[in-house]
């Protein structure tokens, strides 16, 4: 049986994606379409995870109120998950995509989590942990109320349990992350402020006790580093769209590739570098995040161009 991925989202979000002409900053912008669904990184990972036939669970907070559009959100979706009820409401995210402009995001910050919230997750990854998980995904950012180092917590946990955990975080919770035997997946910005630009600053994460980073780039594809050697890959074509669940994706196609092979050490890594580059542009052809274009990637994966660097 294909193993489980387990995402963690500790700020859920209700993703909202208008679709328009043009966005006209301080005048209206009239909308040609609009999508609303559950979503936080962790939803986007696991939705993409069952797209590239693997099995997911979403771990995340909810609301302490009824009606929990989150969670009925996630049922209309078909997704499994577990739910720790700690935020007094789900934070909205507005996506504007038009075809000048690209992808401009509006986010909500999020409501202050009650005293539960750090206990409820940690219990309910333990129980998961004990059932049977093939990898874990922390995604996202961290409610108000909430500890930065949670993220690095739970990445500590997978790490005991022997389960090779991903954290995709930013800000304190990527500093604190950094050792915690979690794969880094910072993107260029998250990266810069952490350790520095390029393959230099992934290298200085590997020798601190990181045991790989995987720097993604955007258009510009992205980079793998471990201490057996660096990598770079290239997409096999440019694309255009919506790119809010681009990263999302990377991380879907890297947990499975983890998954599969056990363990970091396990990896082929110029493999799984082109499966995340494929994956996360055939994510920027869907109109929301959470979705990709399978047919492409299945045809892109093969045609990324992937190098060692060291």
């Amino acid at each position: 049986m294909t193993p489980r991925i387990v995402t963690i989202t500790l700020n859920p979000a209700i993703d909202v994606t208008y679709r328009a002409d043009a966005l006209h900053l301080g005048g209206t912008t009239r909308v040609s379409g609009v999508r609303s669904r559950a979503g936080g990184k962790g939803v986007n990972v696991a939705a993409v995870v069952r797209e590239l036939g693997g099995r997911s669970l979403v771990l995340a907070l909810t609301t302490t109120r009824t009606p929990d559009e989150f969670r009925d959100g996630l049922d209309r979706l078909g997704l499994a998950h577990r739910l720790v009820p700690a935020l007094p409401a789900v934070r909205r995210t507005v996506a504007v995509v038009t075809p000048a402009d690209g992808t401009t995001m509006v986010q909500e910050a999020g409501s202050p989590v009650d005293a539960t919230a750090e206990t409820g997750i940690l219990e309910a990854l333990r129980a998961e942990l004990a059932a049977g998980v093939g990898a874990v995904v922390i995604s996202g950012s961290v409610p108000v109320g909430l500890s930065a180092d949670v993220p690095a917590t739970a990445a500590r946990l997978c790490a005991r349990h022997d389960v090779p955990v991903i954290a995709d975080v930013s800000g304190a919770a990527l500093r604190e992350a950094a050792g915690s035997g979690a794969v880094l997946m910072p993107n260029e910005d998250e990266l810069a402020e952490l350790a520095g630009p390029g393959v230099d600053a992934c290298q200085d994460l590997v020798a601190a006790g990181a045991p790989a980073v995987v720097a993604t780039l955007g258009p510009e594809g992205a980079i793998a580093v471990t201490a057996r050697g660096a990598w770079r890959a290239w997409p096999a074509e440019v694309v255009t769209g919506n790119s809010a669940g681009a990263g999302d994706a990377g991380a879907a196609a890297l947990a499975l590739q983890l998954a599969a092979a056990g363990g970091v050490s396990e990896v082929d890594w110029p493999v799984a570098l082109a499966d995340v580059v494929a994956t996360s542009a055939a994510a920027v052809l869907r109109p929301v995040a959470g979705e990709i274009d399978v047919a492409a990637r299945d045809r892109w994966i093969s045609a990324v161009k992937v190098e060692r660097m060291r």
